[in-house]
């Protein structure tokens, strides 16, 4: 056999196998292979897009959160400044409740004292007129000075009334 020929058959054989397979081989591989780096792609592609998604979300949620704690700082203000002002009125008025009592009691101390001192001044004006009158009795049965006796029965007589 001669080396010429083999070599050229084989050499026509391997250009039919190429053929053959960049053919009916190559193709579907290749169009497999192209859909698979097309589904990485996207999939790549939707990978970034959901991380970018994720960061904006995530810089959302950090705005969100740090606006709730703004919020939520200035309520806890507002109800520690209402919280004081309530306290404040309500001192104040405790203190005016506490005046306005203090002022009633005196008045009523003081009323009952001027009735006291009443009550007691009409009753030393008693005592003096019933001892006035019983010395004068016992000065009239003794029938001294009867004239002085009448004046200042009289005049007593003049000052009970007018109290």
């Amino acid at each position: 056999m001669n080396l010429n020929a083999t070599i050229f058959g084989q050499a026509i054989s391997f250009f039919l196998f190429v053929w053959f397979c960049m053919k009916y081989i190559w193709p579907p591989i290749i169009a497999a292979i192209e859909t698979r780096q097309k589904k990485i792609e996207d999939t790549l592609s939707a990978s970034k897009k959901i991380e970018q998604e994720y960061l904006i979300i995530q810089k959302k949620m950090n705005e969100t959160i740090k606006d709730a704690k703004e919020k939520a700082s200035f309520i806890l203000n507002e109800a520690n400044r209402q919280k004081l002002l309530i306290l404040e009125d309500a001192k104040s008025k405790a203190i005016k409740e506490t005046e306005k009592m203090l002022l009633n009691s005196q008045i009523e101390i003081d009323m009952q004292f001027v009735r006291a001192r009443e009550t007691l001044h009409k009753e030393i004006v008693d005592l003096s007129i019933l001892m006035a009158e019983k010395i004068i009795k016992q000065n009239i049965q003794e029938n001294k000075n009867k004239f002085f006796i009448n004046n200042i029965i009289t005049s007593l007589s003049d000052i009970k009334k007018s109290i």
